[in-house]
């Protein structure tokens, strides 16, 4: 194995540059300039500039466009929201590219399905989900007791030696020295994402909330790695050493595969959907099922369920973009709460709660972006009070 650092990949990075969707969706002469002077800047990330690009046109593929008086409509809500916390003399240019980024998630939502009773009778406006927007933390590292702060968009990859480069989104590197003689912790918190490099050239990227114990280098017949939370995973084959991940109370054993695991310690399900390859899943060396491509497997403590899925529903996290298929609206602002840092409460006990959803969301920075969309989808009244988020039911004349 050659003791290389392994290429961080920037493709992510772009498509969540509120600057990058911009043009991708407007392309305006402005726009065009600017890029174009960027790739003559630039030209080392041509590659993954041109990457970044197909996989926002692959997402635009399955359009629904707004017309242009909910645009206007939609801007206009932005902007009051954005104004409530933001300095005076930044609200006209940040209004302006939270309100342009909403215009582009909406052009990249469509809405199939939606479940809500009769539409007919006035809903009732008592029933109300209350959000908090808790305070933000990084992503750290912890190795042989120390605790390294890391950037966010930062990658991590490893060698064979024990050695790990860290390299944030402006391309600036630092060099790590990892202990050898036990695990290694990297802490992502919600609001927060991360991607991993391993030893052996397997790739892990950590969706908030999530803690992954992982070797500085492997050694000795397996290779193993703890993970509470939730990892999207591309495992370098090897068939001379199988690769296990433990999970709460499940271990998934692979060779060369890709898979997506959802184990959080506040979890009751938990869920391995497999991508490529065959995994092996067992519980205290029990096995319990072998998963083949596009299945995924829902295990609680009193049941377990395997079926056949849409893959692209339950992975599509790691490329910022949530999808909704016939889910619940606690489901969905379960989803959204780990991904922005944010805690809802009431989102089990009320009708609101259960409506179901379907549809495409592309997740940005700006979280009242987010939340708008949100509403749109659900047929729902969104509020943001400085930290305080409130949902509530969008009342719905007599016919």
């Amino acid at each position: 194995m050659s003791n290389k650092y392994h290429t961080f990949r920037k493709d992510d990075y772009f498509l969540h540059n509120e600057d990058f969707i911009s043009w991708r969706l407007f392309q305006t002469k402005e726009s065009e300039d600017y890029w174009n002077d960027f790739r003559a800047r630039n030209p080392h990330l041509e590659k993954t500039l041109q990457e970044a690009i197909r996989q926002f046109d692959a997402i635009a593929i399955n359009s629904y466009h707004l017309p242009e008086t909910d645009k206007q409509a939609i801007y206009n809500t932005v902007l009051r929201n954005v104004s409530l916390y933001r300095r005076r003399r930044l609200i006209m240019r940040i209004s302006w590219s939270a309100a342009v980024l909403l215009i582009g998630i909406l052009s990249l939502l469509f809405i199939t399905q939606m479940k809500e009773g009769n539409g007919n009778r006035m809903l009732q406006e008592d029933e109300m989900i209350v959000g908090e927007a808790l305070p933000e933390e990084e992503i750290y590292l912890i190795s042989a007791g120390r605790k390294i702060n890391l950037s966010g968009n930062s990658h991590i990859g490893l060698t064979d030696d024990g050695k790990a480069l860290v390299t944030d989104s402006t391309s600036s590197q630092k060099e790590l020295l990892l202990a050898k003689s036990e695990l290694n912790k990297l802490v992502v918190p919600y609001g927060k994402r991360s991607n991993l490099t391993l030893s052996d050239g397997t790739e892990v990227w950590l969706n908030s909330g999530t803690e992954l114990d992982f070797p500085a280098e492997f050694s000795g017949k397996t290779r193993e790695i703890h993970v509470n939370g939730e990892i999207f995973i591309e495992v370098a084959h090897n068939r001379k050493v199988p690769f296990i991940v433990h999970a709460k109370d499940m271990d998934i054993l692979v060779q060369g595969t890709s898979f997506n695991i959802s184990a959080y310690r506040d979890d009751s399900r938990k869920t391995v959907v497999l991508v490529e390859g065959k995994v092996k899943i067992e519980r205290g060396s029990v096995p319990i099922a072998e998963l083949l491509p596009n299945e995924k497997i829902d295990i609680t403590e009193n049941n377990i369920l395997k079926e056949r899925v849409d893959v692209s529903e339950y992975i599509s996290w790691r490329k910022g973009i949530l999808e909704f298929n016939n889910t619940p609206m606690s489901e969905i602002l379960k989803k959204i709460a780990r991904y922005y840092n944010v805690q809802f409460e009431g989102t089990t006990d009320i009708p609101l709660s259960k409506q179901a959803c379907s549809g495409k969301l592309f997740l940005s920075n700006n979280l009242d972006s987010v939340m708008t969309s949100v509403s749109i989808l659900s047929s729902t009244v969104y509020k943001r009070e400085n930290n305080r988020i409130l949902i509530r039911k969008k009342q719905m004349p007599m016919k």
